[in-house]
Order: structure tokens, then C-alpha cells, then sequence
């Protein structure tokens, strides 16, 4: 009974953490699109502040029960991870959010196993089969869809919301492969937390936390979307979604992840008014079903 107890609070916590992702980037699109914060600036604050608070939610709670201790050449592989993994992937992510909107940047991202299906592919540790070419068909059928509606010969979506876009699936597959190696070496909160506060302190020599707008008019509302963004949006999804895995299989924590492009879809449409044309609503279908297929079919046929 206990377990069961624990497997259904894995689940809840699942949901509302891939929910709070989801929300977290449409709060992020709402930001930037009536307020003068800058990409750089909302990836500045946005990683300094969930990598403390991470960082020491593992020094209250699981440092004693879990202890890891660094040495030099894992703390050589979280910097990479930090720079190319978690900083690239949180600022083409902003910044595909900046150019276009949360829905579109949000299942851009979620075609990252094209990639990832690519590089096992190349590097031998996996084989081609027909399922691989059905998803990277797939995938690449409902970018499509997304960026032209359609219309082979216009673009809907702008070309750097776009750009950005691929770039976050890249850095996606980069951040889930490497994830798993550091993963043996450090636990979660370390890693999650770590390499968010190695990435803010990057991002502030490029924009710092404390150049901020004072002289705009920011009404309470307008500041309470902008933290609520990052601390629920961002750190409280982070540690929910951690505590989920232990006691969730990962194809249950896969498929459930779905939540998220799907909640930043509609609260998108619904908060932000942003409109959909029928043939970009079926590519965003495939990509999830594509995606859904990832974590159920193909795994147990490999």
C-alpha cells in the first residue's frame, strides 16, 4: 500500500512539475512581450536563482543521505555540461520564446530524439531500424507543418524563433546524453543545481542580474508573473519532476513530460490569444505523438 501511495505522489508530482515547465515558459513569452526584460537578462536571473535555491534544497535534504563529493574531473565534465548543456538549452529556448511564442518554442524543443537517435546511430551504440526513420520523418514532418502552415513557400513562424527553435532540440539531445553520465557521478539536485548556477554566473558577464529596468512601470502583477515564472515555472518544476523519478519508471515520467508542450500550448492560445493555423495544430499532434511513441513503443521493441 505504501508504495502504491508513493507511485501515485510520483505521478502527481510528475504532472504538476511537466504543467509548471509548460506555464512557467508562456509567463516567460508574456514577460517579454510587455515588459522591457531582455532574453539575456531573464536567462541571467532565471538560472542564478533556481541553481541557489537547488543547490541548497540538496544541502538541506539530501546531502547527509546522499553524499557526493567532487573531484577534478567531474567538475571539468558539470562546467561543459553547464556552458553547452543546461546554458544552451535554457537560452535558445528563451530565445526562441523571445522571437516567436511558448507554444512554438516549446514542441521545437521536444524534437530533440531525432538527434539523440542520430548521434547513438553514428556512434554505433545503437542500430537503424524502421522505427527510427518513422520518427525522424515524423518529426521533421510536423517542423514543417509548424513553420509553414501548410504553404511550402512562406514561412509562418519568424526564421530566428525558428532557428533558435533547432538549436534548443540540439542542445536538448546534448543535455539529455550527457545528463546521463554526470547522473552516475552526482546526484540530481546536485547536477540540476549546479550546472544552473555555473551557467548564471556565465550568463551575468553577458547581462547582469542586477542591470535591471527599474524605471519602467512594473505594476505588482507584472513582478509577480516575472518570479512566479522562475520559481515555479523553473525550480519548483525541477525539484517536483526529480522527486517524481523515484518512484516512477522512466517511460512513465516520459510520457507523462508531455504535459508540458501541451499546457504551454493551450495556456498560450488561451492567456497570450496566440492564434493557430489547422495545419500547425496537426504538426504539433505528430510531434507529440512521435514523442509519446519514443517513450512507450520504441522503447520496449528495442
Amino acid at each position: 500500500m505504501d508504495s502504491e501511495v508513493k507511485h501515485i505522489r510520483g505521478l502527481i508530482f510528475v504532472l504538476i512539475g511537466a504543467a509548471l515547465w509548460g506555464l512557467g515558459g508562456t509567463a516567460a513569452d508574456y514577460i517579454f512581450r510587455n515588459t522591457p526584460v531582455t532574453v539575456e537578462w531573464y536567462v541571467s536571473f532565471r538560472l542564478t536563482v533556481s541553481g541557489i535555491i537547488l543547490l541548497s534544497a540538496y544541502w538541506l535534504f539530501s546531502r547527509k543521505h546522499q553524499p557526493v563529493r567532487l573531484d577534478w574531473r567531474t567538475l571539468l565534465m558539470l562546467i561543459i555540461f553547464s556552458l553547452f548543456g543546461m546554458t544552451m538549452v535554457q537560452y535558445s529556448f528563451m530565445a526562441a520564446i523571445g522571437y516567436g511564442n511558448a507554444a512554438i518554442a516549446t514542441v521545437l524543443q521536444y524534437t530533440g530524439p531525432i538527434y539523440i537517435i542520430m548521434w547513438l546511430i553514428i556512434r554505433k551504440y545503437a542500430k537503424w531500424t524502421t522505427a527510427d526513420a518513422f520518427i525522424i520523418i515524423g518529426m521533421i514532418t510536423g517542423v514543417v507543418l509548424i513553420a509553414t502552415n501548410g504553404d511550402l513557400t512562406t514561412l509562418i513562424v519568424p526564421r530566428p524563433a525558428l532557428f533558435w527553435g533547432i538549436v534548443s532540440s540540439i542542445a536538448l539531445a546534448y543535455y539529455t546524453l550527457h545528463a546521463q553520465v554526470l547522473l552516475y557521478r552526482l546526484h540530481p539536485l546536485q547536477l540540476v543545481g549546479g550546472s544552473m548556477l555555473i551557467g548564471g554566473i556565465a550568463m551575468n558577464f553577458i547581462h547582469p542580474v542586477w542591470d535591471f529596468d527599474f524605471s519602467f512601470d512594473w505594476t505588482p502583477t507584472l513582478m509577480i508573473i516575472l518570479l512566479l515564472s522562475v520559481l515555479l515555472g523553473t525550480t519548483l518544476a525541477f525539484l517536483l519532476y526529480i522527486s517524481s523519478l523515484k518512484h516512477l519508471s522512466s517511460k512513465e515520467a516520459g510520457v507523462l513530460g508531455i504535459v508540458e508542450p501541451a499546457s504551454a500550448v493551450v495556456s498560450s492560445v488561451l492567456w497570450l490569444n496566440i492564434s493557430m493555423g489547422w495545419y500547425q495544430v496537426a504538426g504539433i499532434i505528430i510531434i507529440l505523438g512521435v514523442a509519446i511513441y519514443i517513450s512507450t513503443g520504441r522503447k520496449e521493441a528495442a
